[in-house]
C-alpha cells in the first residue's frame, strides 16, 4: 500500500506497520489508523504519525524519554487493559510535539501521551494525573538523554 506524506512523499507501508486507534485520538476520534515513519531511519526520538485514514493529517511524534529523562507516566489498568494489557515492557510512550522555528518554543503534550502495545501495535492516547505534566511543556526545559 501506498500514501503520501508531506515530509517524505510517496511512502509504500504493509498492514504489519500500522498502528491502530480503537478510540482514536483526542479531537480526532474518527481516525483510526497511523504510519509511524520515524525522520531518522533506527530511531525512534522524532517521528512522524500518518494517518492513513485523511491523508492530509500527520502528527509529530517525540519519545520522550530521549528529551525528557525522568518522565515516568503511570498508565491506569483501564488504559492498559485497552491496549491489551501489556507488560510494562511491552509499551512504547509517545508524545505530540509542536516544533517551532526555534526549539526553544517548541513544546511536548507530556499530559496525555499515547501508549503502544509493541506487540499488538495497538495504542491509546492517555492522561496522566501527575500535575508535573502539562500539555505544554517547552523543550527548552528538557533533560536529554546522553547518547
Amino acid at each position: 500500500m501506498k500514501i503520501n506524506n508531506k515530509y517524505f512523499g510517496e511512502i509504500e507501508y504493509t498492514d504489519r506497520e500500522t498502528i491502530h486507534f480503537p478510540e482514536g485520538l483526542f479531537g480526532f476520534e474518527e481516525q483510526k489508523s497511523f504510519l509511524p515513519i520515524p525522520f531518522d531511519e533506527g530511531s525512534d526520538a522524532l517521528i512522524c504519525l500518518q494517518s492513513l485514514d485523511e491523508e492530509a493529517l500527520s502528527f509529530i511524534l517525540l519519545n520522550p524519554f530521549y528529551f525528557f529523562t525522568d518522565y515516568d507516566p503511570k498508565i491506569s489498568e483501564a488504559d492498559r487493559s485497552a491496549i491489551g494489557s501489556p507488560a510494562e515492557e511491552d509499551i512504547s510512550y509517545y508524545v505530540i510535539g509542536v516544533i517551532r522555528e526555534q526549539a526553544a518554543d517548541s513544546t511536548a503534550n507530556l499530559k496525555a501521551p499515547i501508549a503502544v502495545n509493541a506487540k499488538t501495535r495497538d495504542a491509546r492516547q492517555i492522561i496522566l494525573d501527575d500535575p508535573a505534566y502539562t500539555f505544554r511543556h517547552a523543550l527548552g526545559e528538557q533533560k536529554g538523554r546522553e547518547e
